[in-house]
């Protein structure tokens, strides 16, 4: 319940300051030294967040991250073994020619288990550069943020 008004009262500030920057232009400069107060406040407020918070954002978004990687490398192991299973019930049919192998293809194409598992390997692939360029942005982050201070 708290929370819901924290978030209600926030929205307010929020939309308090930017109203106060539309409007500065067209109020006379003793609402402008109002308003120019207002953002003192809200500034305040926002400086005021505990660096304890920070951390344990930092600390949650890194456990929920490498929860992702392993539920992705599952997810991975997953596909392999169902696409390798797939093959492996037809690795009677498979010779070392084209015709063979092609054959096989076909037969693989009207399994649905075949194309479920094609589409984990891709879809987990995909996380996974989408998680690596996670990674380096936030390395360069800090790095940046290093560099500043």
């Amino acid at each position: 319940m708290y929370l819901e008004w924290a978030w209600v009262l926030f929205k307010v500030m929020l939309g308090i300051w930017i109203i106060s920057f539309v409007a500065r232009p067209f109020v006379s400069s003793e609402d402008q030294e109002k308003l120019r107060m207002v953002d003192i406040f809200i500034a305040d407020k926002i400086n005021s967040i505990p660096i304890k918070l920070l951390n344990l954002w930092l600390l949650i978004g890194t456990v929920l991250y490498f929860i992702g990687n392993f539920t992705v490398l599952i997810l991975l192991s997953l596909g392999v073994f169902m696409f390798g299973y797939s093959v492996f019930l037809h690795a009677d049919l498979i010779e070392l020619n084209l015709e063979s192998i092609y054959n096989l293809a076909k037969l693989l194409v009207n399994e649905k288990v075949t194309w479920s598992s094609a589409t984990i390997i891709v879809a987990t692939t995909v996380a996974i550069g989408h998680m690596w360029k996670l990674n380096l942005d936030k390395r360069q982050y800090f790095e940046k943020k290093k560099r500043i201070s």
